[in-house]
């Protein structure tokens, strides 16, 4: 049994295909992750209160940041549709962002989503 806690990241990027493949991923990579999807559209409020990270496509930065700013918990993290970069989003301040990786790299992301968001922010 591990001595590290589980880390809640909830998906709901788009394309559906990246969902997956990174679902799958992050699932096989480490027993401390706990992956929940939301596919069809914004996660609901308890989820988003039991998560540590949330996964978007750019098209969705706007909303998640919103969401952020009930959640303050939360470390948004979104990514373009072809994976090909990734920004980190404060939480509560719609817009600003922080740039993760202009190539992020499957080690990098498991690295960063390895640490609870406010652990992250305190770095």
């Amino acid at each position: 049994m591990s001595d590290q806690p589980t880390i809640t990241i909830v998906l709901a990027n788009r394309p559906r295909l990246f969902r997956e493949l990174l679902h799958h991923a992050l699932k096989t990579e480490s027993p401390q992750f706990r992956v929940v999807e939301a596919p069809d559209g914004a996660p609901s409020p308890s989820l988003l209160r039991e998560a540590n990270w949330l996964v978007v496509d750019e098209d969705a930065a706007g909303v998640a940041a919103r969401m952020g700013g009930a959640n303050p918990h939360l470390g948004i993290l979104v990514l373009d549709g072809r994976g090909s970069s990734a920004h980190l989003l404060a939480s509560g301040v719609a817009g600003a962002a922080q740039p993760a990786s202009d190539v992020p790299t499957l080690s990098g992301l498991f690295s960063l989503l390895s640490h609870a968001a406010v652990e992250w922010a305190s770095e």
